[in-house]
C-alpha cells in the first residue's frame, strides 16, 4: 500500500530548499470525517498483517480510534511509555494518561511498550536517527525503533493538514521534519499509513472546506493563530463523536503556576503536546553536545518548513470540484 494515495503529497529538498508539491483531488470531495471513513475502509482492505495503532493521547489519534471503532475494525492500539532515570514518572505521562483512559471507556485492551529513552539518547541512537531521515523532532524521530519492532500495519494518528496564521496571511504548512515519517518507513519498507489523516487529496481538501476551517481562514475566529484548537471541531462534523476541545488559555495558566504536568487527569486540559515536553525541560537533555550543535531551537539542522497560501491552495485544489 503506498504511503500517501497515488503520492500526491511529495517531498524534496532540505532546509531552505524544502519544499512539498501536492495534486488536487480528481472528484468531488465529501465532508471530512466521509473521507476519514472511505480512506479507512481502503487502508483496512488494502492492509497486509494486523492492524495496529500508535496511540499517542492526542486528539489526532483518539479520532483514528474513535474511527476504527466506529467501523468496527480488529485493531491492537499500541501505548508507548518513554521513562528513564532522570525522572521520576514517564516523561510522556502528561499524554498517555488520555490514551490509556481511552482504552479503558471502550474496552479496549493496549499493547503497553516501555521505552529507556535515557539510553537511547545517551547511546547516540536518536541523533543517528534524526540525521538520517532529516528529523528536527526528537519525539518524532524516537518512535521510529518501536515502529521497525512491531509486527502487523501500522498507522499512525498523524496531524490532518495543519495551518497557521503567518504575518496575518493564513497558510499550509508541511514540515520536513513531520514528513521524515514517510522517508522512514520507506527506507525501512515498513507496512503501514503514517499520514492516515492526509493519506488522498480528498482528506486535505475535505479538511481546508470544512466550515470551521473557512470561518478560520476567513479571520471570522479572531484570536485564533492555528488550527490546533479548531481541528477537533472538524472531527466531530459529522461523527457525533463529541471529542474534547483544546483549551490553551487554561492549559497557559497551569503551566506559569507550573501544575500543568501535575494536575489530575479530570482537571488537566487537553493541548496539542508532541509528547517531549517534560524531557525539553531536562538539564542533562538541553546541555546534550548533539542538541547542542545540532538540534536546539537557533540550532535545528532541519528546519524545513513549506508555506501555501489557504485561499491560493483551495482555489488549486478544487479545479476539479465543479
Amino acid at each position: 500500500m503506498e504511503l500517501t494515495k497515488d503520492n500526491y503529497l511529495r517531498g524534496s529538498g532540505t532546509g531552505s530548499t524544502w519544499h512539498v508539491d501536492i495534486d488536487p483531488p480528481k472528484r468531488k470531495v465529501k465532508s471530512y470525517f466521509e473521507e476519514t471513513l472511505l480512506t479507512s475502509e481502503y487502508m483496512y482492505a488494502n492492509k497486509t498483517g494486523k492492524l495496529i495503532l500508535m496511540l499517542s493521547g492526542g486528539l489526532d489519534s483518539e479520532y483514528v480510534f474513535r474511527v476504527f471503532h466506529h467501523l468496527k475494525f480488529d485493531f491492537t492500539p499500541v501505548i508507548v511509555r518513554f521513562t528513564g532515570k532522570h525522572y521520576a514518572e514517564d516523561y510522556n505521562a502528561h499524554d498517555t494518561k488520555h490514551a490509556f483512559k481511552l482504552c479503558e471507556k471502550y474496552n479496549i485492551m493496549p499493547t503497553v511498550i516501555e521505552f529507556d529513552f535515557d539510553k537511547f539518547v545517551e547511546s547516540g541512537e536518536l541523533f543517528e536517527q534524526m540525521h538520517k531521515y532529516r528529523c528536527g523532532g526528537f519525539g518524532i524521530a524516537s518512535l521510529f525503533k518501536v515502529v521497525a519492532s512491531l509486527d502487523g500495519f501500522v498507522v499512525y494518528g498523524n496531524d490532518p493538514p495543519y495551518l497557521r496564521l503567518n504575518d496575518g496571511v493564513w497558510q499550509l504548512e508541511e514540515e520536513e521534519k513531520i514528513h521524515s515519517i514517510l522517508r522512514c518507513f520507506e527506507d525501512l519498507n515498513l507496512q503501514g499509513c503514517p499520514f492516515l489523516l492526509s493519506y488522498t487529496p480528498e482528506m486535505m481538501l475535505s479538511f481546508l472546506l470544512d466550515p470551521r476551517i473557512v470561518d478560520l481562514a476567513n479571520n471570522r475566529l479572531p484570536g485564533k493563530t492555528g488550527t490546533n484548537s479548531s481541528k477537533s471541531y472538524v472531527f466531530n462534523n459529522g461523527s457525533g463523536f463529541d471529542m474534547q476541545h483544546y483549551d490553551f488559555s487554561k492549559a497557559e495558566k497551569l503551566q506559569k503556576e507550573g501544575l500543568f504536568y501535575d494536575a489530575p487527569i479530570n482537571d488537566a486540559p487537553r493541548i496539542k503536546l508532541h509528547g517531549f515536553e517534560v524531557v525539553a525541560r531536562q538539564p542533562w537533555f538541553r546541555n546534550n553536545e548533539e542538541v547542542l550543535k545540532n538540534f536546539s531551537t537557533t540550532t535545528n539542522l532541519y528546519p524545513g518548513c513549506y508555506k501555501e497560501n489557504y485561499h491560493d491552495l483551495v482555489k488549486r485544489l478544487s479545479i476539479h470540484q465543479g
